[in-house]
């Protein structure tokens, strides 16, 4: 009986521990509802069930439909599925019936495939999208390429890294060919999204079987945490264009400026 009541607490402290929006992998979303003059977070929805991203034009009454803000999140193992509703998210986003919450995307992810995460990682850069991890969430493996595509970034949670490896065990004749083409495809990546070097020899030093957590310094050492140096030369410029001065006059602004430009996934906002 003991045995049996403490396999059951086990299962129930596993429930419960579960966060909310790993009820099963994929990119899920939450709109913002008004109920009884209150704002609350709709149910779970999916960019993979057509019926969740269906959309009148307009109202019954004939007047337009007010934009739907949604708080969006990469959860479970990436897969290929979710690069196609990334496009999904991506069409209702231009189209101008959702925007993000916070221009935001939030991870929640032990991994999945890699080739899947470089796709999506490459689409959100595109959109300009920030990503989050949460502090009780952690994004692991595969997700970390996937969460690099924001064009800031902010760690709460947990954020792992380790080598990739081919998921066949075949021993082809070009196995070793496939495994440096996958290090010379993510180490273009990295480059391409304008992170360093280093990133990608930290990412090869630690062996497939195993885990490497990073420490807030390590997220700041490799631009995991804030924004990439081609990234805010851009939004300094448009800073400075926006307000009619040199660059130099707004490095100036942007030095005494209180040191809160970006939100802390998590926090109250700056």
């Amino acid at each position: 009986m003991r045995k049996r009541l403490a396999a059951a607490a086990a299962v129930l402290l596993l429930v419960l521990a579960l966060p909310c929006f790993d009820l099963r992998a994929e990119l899920l979303f939450r709109s913002v509802e008004q109920v009884n003059g209150r704002q609350r977070w709709s149910p779970v929805r999916s960019y993979g069930n057509p019926s969740d991203t269906a959309y009148a034009r307009v109202a019954a009454s004939g007047a337009p439909l007010p934009v739907e803000e949604v708080r969006v999140v990469v959860s479970g193992l990436i897969t290929r599925e979710d690069v196609d509703r990334a496009g999904v998210m991506a069409g209702l986003l231009k189209s101008g019936r959702q925007r993000l919450a916070d221009n935001s995307v939030w991870f929640a992810s032990n991994g999945g495939d890699i080739d899947a995460a470089l796709d999506l990682g490459r689409l959100l850069r595109r959109l300009g999208v920030y990503a989050f991890i949460g502090r009780n969430d952690q994004c692991l493996s595969a997700c970390v390429f996937a969460f690099m595509g924001g064009e800031r970034r902010s760690v709460a949670g947990r954020l792992g890294i380790h080598r990739p490896y081919l998921p066949v065990v075949l021993d082809t004749p070009d196995r070793q060919g496939r495994f440096r083409y996958l290090q010379k495809t993510l180490k273009n990546y990295i480059e391409e999204l304008d992170f360093p070097a280093s990133l990608y020899e930290a990412v090869m030093e630690v062996p497939p079987e195993s885990m490497h957590m990073l420490a807030p310094a390590d997220l700041k050492k490799f631009y995991l945490e804030g924004i990439s140096p081609s990234s805010e030369d851009a939004a300094d410029a448009a800073s400075a264009r926006s307000l009619d001065i040199s660059m130099p006059e707004y490095l100036v602004r942007k030095s005494k400026a209180p040191p809160c430009a970006f939100p802390v996934a998590g926090e109250v906002r700056c």
